[in-house]
């Protein structure tokens, strides 16, 4: 297998890969989460509504001999960024993929002249908590806090201030 990869500008003939590593990261969540019913029927569809908030030209592909593996995209808004989502295929992750696509929107959220750029990995995720750590995502910005009326299985563990949280 060729382990060269590209990046470049989302093309819209990339339309079913992303739709397709969409379903993979909802996937994932599923599975962190103990829920099949994150994302609904047709997670993929999602993809398409990122798209067209961001736009093209806000969206990089990884792309190897086998197709679009991995993409990320970059929100902007004012003085302020927001690196949504980071998706790498299961099957080319390790590979400094991931990296790449975060260096790409960081460079790109530079260019822009952005002050702050985030990320928003779910609480459960902690390769991507790690991950973006190792990357320079140091600064804590913001914390999401909320009720579950349906009571689903959490986790406990996370401590912030002395606090005891579920997640």
């Amino acid at each position: 297998m060729n382990r060269t990869v590209s990046l470049r500008n989302y093309r819209s003939n990339d339309l079913d890969q992303c739709r397709g590593l969409w379903r993979q990261l909802v996937e994932w969540h599923r599975k962190i989460y103990s829920d099949a019913s994150i994302g609904g029927e047709e997670p993929e569809l999602f993809f398409d509504k990122h798209l067209a908030k961001v736009g093209a030209n806000q969206i990089w592909v990884a792309v190897t001999v086998d197709g679009v593996v991995g993409f990320t995209g970059l929100e902007i808004e004012n003085e302020e960024a927001k690196i949504e989502p980071v998706i790498v295929s299961e099957t080319y992750r390790g590979r400094g993929i991931g990296r790449m696509l975060v260096e790409k929107a960081v460079d790109e959220a530079r260019k822009e002249g952005v002050k702050f750029i985030n990320v928003m990995p779910v609480a459960r995720n902690e390769d991507a908590i790690r991950f973006f750590y190792e990357m320079g995502f140091r600064n804590l910005g913001q914390v999401q806090l909320f009720m579950d009326f349906p009571k689903k299985k959490w986790k406990s563990g996370l401590e912030l201030y002395g606090l005891k949280f579920d997640f």
